[in-house]
């Protein structure tokens, strides 16, 4: 890639040599020759080598410095990056690839090395399956989605365009559900529902997405899960949603739309948390949140109380030394008196 190719990627201005060859990205701490750093923050650079390029705003480009210069360094950040992602190969479908003769696989397909195709499916145009993906029956993949090796997509999945699925993840998997007979025995209840992934979504590693009991687990556009996220049998998560790292939901739960649960938190079942709202780490939600919301803490509460609460806990100690001392006192004063 060339300096003047990075500047129409990322909708900036070239300074510099249009024609000058652009290795790659660095970091300010470790500066390259030939690459470009991105200049983001307050973050200055006192001594820039001549040799490393920069990204940062009409603002504050350095002097003398060559690169390129953006009306807004945060927005230009992630198309920065994007310039530098390498493309996927595509190599049609491997030998060993299964796909069932009741299947559709549409034009421009990568299905690598040990993928299956099950019964049914429907494997839009331009998505690419990198190795040992497995597709139960009657799948719907959308166009240009992405599944990295390992994902599982059990029956009946249905994901739209460019949702993209990191390695290992598992969808439609048996929704957790159970109940106790007379005898005190516990006996499964089936799980025919479905899991549907809405366009752009994005499920990290090792994350689960169960069925539905009845109906469908939904997960709606734009939507990120980290890895090691659980959503459980007929949740609900709206548009923007943002679930990061070991948060999981109970069944039933519905997110409205931008709703965050940082990592470790959670919901127990059939609760609702309005759109907005944000869950703090570790936060357990056992009601309703309402929209715009900033909970945390188990019982999940306003922020701003659970932090007053925290404090006064931190203090326990030395208040429980004064009480002590106090009750001291107060003894030596009585015998004194008596």
């Amino acid at each position: 890639m060339t300096l003047g190719e990075l500047a129409v990627w990322v909708g900036g201005r070239c300074v510099g040599d249009p024609g000058r060859p652009i290795r790659g990205l660095c970091v300010p701490d470790g500066p390259i020759p030939g690459h470009v750093l991105v200049l983001r923050g307050t973050r200055s650079l006192a001594d820039l080598d001549p040799e490393v390029g920069v990204v940062a705003q009409e603002d504050r480009f350095p002097l003398e410095a060559w690169g390129v210069a953006v009306g807004d360094v945060e927005e230009a950040w992630p198309r920065v990056l994007g310039a530098f992602v390498p493309s996927r190969p595509y190599e049609g479908v491997h030998p060993s690839a299964v796909v069932h003769p009741n299947s559709r696989v549409a034009p421009g397909v990568h299905l690598g090395p040990g993928c299956v195709v099950g019964e049914g499916c429907c494997v839009g145009e331009g998505s690419w399956l990198q190795g040992q993906v497995y597709l139960g029956r009657n799948v719907r993949v959308g166009k240009d989605c992405v599944l990295e090796a390992g994902v599982v997509l059990q029956d009946g999945t249905f994901l739209g365009d460019r949702v993209l699925i990191h390695s290992n993840a598992v969808l439609g998997a048996d929704g957790f559900g159970f109940r106790r007979d007379a005898a005190g025995r516990q006996v499964k209840i089936p799980q025919v529902g479905t899991v549907v992934v809405e366009d752009d979504a994005e499920i990290g590693a090792c994350s689960t997405v169960d069925r539905a009991t009845v109906g469908e687990t939904r997960i709606g556009r734009r939507a990120k899960l980290d890895d090691h996220v659980h959503v459980a049998h007929n949740c609900v998560v709206g548009e923007d949603c943002i679930l990061v790292a070991f948060a999981g939901l109970a069944g039933s739960v519905t997110l409205e739309n931008g709703v965050i649960l940082a990592a470790q938190s959670g919901a127990t079942d059939h609760v609702r948390i309005g759109a907005g709202a944000v869950v703090g780490g570790r936060g357990g939600v056992l009601k309703d949140v309402p929209p715009g919301a900033f909970v945390s803490g188990f019982p999940a509460r306003d922020h701003r109380e659970e932090m007053r609460s925290q404090g006064w806990l931190r203090r326990l100690p030395d208040l429980a030394d004064r009480l002590k001392e106090l009750e001291r006192r107060l003894k030596a004063l009585e015998e004194a008196s008596s």
